[in-house]
């Protein structure tokens, strides 16, 4: 974190199980930046991964915080596209726009890149931030800052959905109902495909993916449900399988649903390791294709699909919260979520 004379509030985490909402030093744009207000940010699963100490991904002292939109505060030298008042979102990697990845326009995969609210890069669970002007992108009047921050796991769905080639006509099957599974629907949705069946184990969360849009919901708690996918699609099973939660139950649900020839995109990275029947991808030419993160162009996609109205995501957002609120709904989030799929921090003034 920045020592400045001047401060601002920051949430700042101190070590597993330990966050909490302090006088931090303010930060001030250098060449090339902007200094947002921070308006609005999300809390991602692995800011919670990262609260309880599990990833090795927060190293604290520092702020987390990379689901974030603002309003642009203060230009630092140099920067000419942006004003004050502009509302913009964030893509939330500084790369160097030099190393082979980037020369290569791989900049989410910049050997250099800094990654805000990650290690320890301080992020946007603060009153302000400052950023690259190159990773900001303008968010339309109509659309709510809270929305905004749904910017980058939108563009983590996107990718894996890409992935997956023409839908037109095609059935799919979504595994996990978390934020990036109802994010996966809304990109699959406005792809056209045939027929899009979500499984989850909650109730709650299905009933939000009817509300985005799945034309069939299944529960694998139940006895059945590989008969009434299989029921859906005429006896063959679907053409895609989306798996968006990374664990060996779920990896083996999108794989046994399959059609002979058909293509699983695993989003989910959860666990290192899954089981999965050898001879089953083998026999019935299943073929499986891995999903990383979302790519600078991809970002940029997203941005603009929402500012047009063409995909909808406001459903995901369960609760929005006040920097006060936060540390607690981290604390909720990490040991009884409920029914709480995305929780926004945002700046109530």
């Amino acid at each position: 974190m920045e020592g400045k004379d001047r401060e601002m509030k920051g949430i700042v985490y101190e070590g597993p199980n330990i966050l909490g909402l302090q006088e931090v030093g303010d930060v001030s744009p250098g060449p090339g930046e902007v200094k947002l207000r921070v308006r609005a940010c999300g809390i991602c699963g692995s800011d919670v991964h990262g609260y309880l100490g599990i990833t090795g991904r927060r190293l604290p002292p520092m702020i987390m915080g990379h689901e974030f939109a603002g309003e642009v505060a203060e230009l630092g030298q140099g920067v000419d596209q942006w004003k004050k008042g502009d509302r913009v979102a964030v893509y939330p990697v500084d790369f160097c726009g030099r190393c082979e990845m980037c020369r290569k326009g791989d900049v989410h995969l910049c050997l250099n890149k800094r990654a805000f609210g990650v290690l320890d890069v301080d992020g946007a669970f603060a009153e302000y931030i400052c950023v690259p002007a190159k990773c900001c992108f303008r968010v339309a009047d109509q659309i709510p800052y809270s929305i905004g921050t749904l910017m980058e796991p939108l563009a983590v769905s996107y990718r894996g959905v890409e992935h997956a080639g023409d839908l037109t006509g095609r059935t799919v099957l979504i595994v996990g109902a978390g934020t990036i599974g109802l994010l996966a629907l809304a990109c699959v949705k406005m792809k056209g495909a045939a027929k899009i069946i979500l499984s989850d184990l909650s109730d709650y969360r299905l009933g939000i993916a009817r509300e985005m849009g799945a034309d069939v919901t299944v529960n694998p708690g139940n006895s059945g449900w590989k008969a009434q996918i299989l029921a859906q699609t005429g006896g063959k099973g679907v053409d895609v399988a989306i798996e968006a939660v990374g664990a060996a139950p779920t990896v083996q649900q999108a794989m046994a649903a399959l059609r002979f020839g058909g293509r699983a995109i695993w989003i989910g990275n959860n666990k290192p390791f899954v089981d999965v029947d050898m001879q089953e991808i083998v026999t019935r030419e299943l073929s499986i294709q891995g999903s990383f993160l979302y790519g600078y162009e991809e970002f940029i996609t997203v941005v603009g699909l929402v500012n047009q109205g063409r995909i909808h995501v406001a459903p995901l957002i369960s609760k929005e919260v006040s920097m006060e609120e936060t540390p607690a709904y981290f604390e909720k989030l990490a040991k009884d979520p409920g029914n709480l799929i995305k929780v926004v921090m945002v700046d109530q003034e």
